[in-house]
């Protein structure tokens, strides 16, 4: 039998109320479950299965490190389709386990090694200087569709993506992952699909793109991907490097807007670009919810899984974790006691982890070097989504 642990007579807030990641309310809902309900039991509608909620940061970081009992293989987000699913299925990184995801994980991590990525910091921070300048001298009416171009082309960039094709990629892997409508993500994904695997075809042929010969030329410690692995991955890769650090950019930027005192200690240079990035990531959980399966029976958090059942780990809940972060629910750009779980923790930790930090760090100090103030023209909306959560449209004015 598994355990319920709900308080006697206290009412269990919804988790999946329609609307709810339009706002930031469910914090409250999970601050509710971390001391009444930490490892809950959930069956929204919609869902053919109920499934684990897990909500403190010590369970989450114990499910994310067990990948003998857990696994990525069955999906690792709510709502994915069993035929979606077992498509990618040990042929893309965040949904293998080992030693499939060892095998490619060897591979995949070259581009975003140390030394790739130093030389990388000099372009990061063009980028990022010609953006912030472009929104002082230009402003817009959404402050986002000028940020997301700094996570576009650093990505498009390092993969060596043809210029012309840059915006039509950053406009598809929103549309994958944040349309309201299936038929357009299915359809955008497609496309995405088609893009890689006609460039991976491509290179074969003319072995002109650098990032595709680099990942093929020759086998990593005996690995090697299959060309239907690379695409998948090439995938991941985009929507990595672009979704989430747009996510963490806009929401700093909304944090800094909002409470002038943490806008003046970046502006006056009182706040090390290095500790405020990791306090936007902190802040931003740009990837909500991650999901395992179980393999085997075990326990988390004192409540008894069964093999087959679904795990969920919710990345916001554990980095608001009262027993793990001070003041919690205060934005804190000189936090220094900060092990988010922003990018994951154990095998799955996200392997562009250094880059989206350059990009953060390199967006502060463009900040302190060319803005004065913010201001807020209008109201903040977000996506809507309890797996890649944030902002998509942000009224902001930066001034010179």
């Amino acid at each position: 039998m598994t355990e319920q642990r709900t308080a006697p007579g206290a009412t269990a807030p919804d988790l999946f109320e329609p609307g709810l990641f339009a706002g930031t309310g469910f914090y409250e809902r999970f601050a509710w479950y971390r001391a009444n309900d930490p490892v809950s039991w959930q069956h929204p509608a919609g869902e053919p299965e109920g499934f684990w909620s897990v909500t403190r940061y010590h369970d989450v970081v114990a499910v994310h490190r067990d990948t003998t009992r857990m696994s990525s293989t069955g999906g690792m987000r709510l709502g994915s389709t069993e035929r979606a699913v077992s498509a990618v299925a040990n042929k893309m990184l965040i949904v293998a386990d080992p030693p499939d995801h060892t095998r490619m994980k060897r591979v995949l991590i070259q581009p975003f090694s140390n030394d790739v990525l130093s030389r990388a910091e000099q372009y990061v921070e063009q980028v990022v200087a010609d953006v912030v300048e472009t929104a002082v001298r230009r402003p817009g009416p959404d402050l986002i569709a000028q940020l997301e171009r700094i996570p576009t082309d650093v990505i498009c960039a390092i993969m060596g993506l043809p210029r012309a094709d840059w915006e039509w990629i950053g406009r598809k892997t929103t549309d994958a992952f944040e349309s309201p409508s299936e038929v357009q993500r299915i359809t955008a994904n497609g496309e995405i699909f088609k893009y890689f695997s006609d460039l991976v075809r491509e290179n074969r042929r003319t072995g002109a793109n650098a990032f595709v010969s680099g990942l093929t030329a020759q086998d990593t410690g005996g690995a090697r991907l299959t060309d239907e692995e690379l695409v998948f991955n090439f995938s991941g890769i985009l929507a990595g490097g672009n979704e989430t650090t747009r996510f963490t950019l806009a929401a700093l930027t909304l944090q800094l807007v909002e409470q002038p005192d943490q806008l003046a200690r970046v502006l006056s240079g009182e706040a090390d670009p290095a500790v405020a990035t990791e306090e936007a990531l902190r802040w931003s959980v740009p990837g909500m919810h991650v999901m395992r399966t179980a393999t085997e029976a075990l326990r988390v958090g004192g409540v008894e899984v069964e093999p087959g059942q679904r795990v969920v780990t919710w990345i916001g809940s554990a980095n608001r974790d009262e027993e793990v972060f001070a003041e919690p629910d205060t934005f804190d750009v000189g936090r220094t006691e900060n092990r988010h779980l922003s990018f994951g923790a154990g095998r799955h930790m996200c392997l562009g982890s250094r880059l989206a930090r350059l990009e953060v760090a390199a967006y502060l100090r463009t900040l302190r070097r060319l803005v004065r103030a913010m201001t807020l023209e209008g109201e903040p909306r977000y996506n809507g989504s309890n797996f890649t959560w944030g902002l998509n449209e942000l009224p902001v004015v930066l001034h010179a």
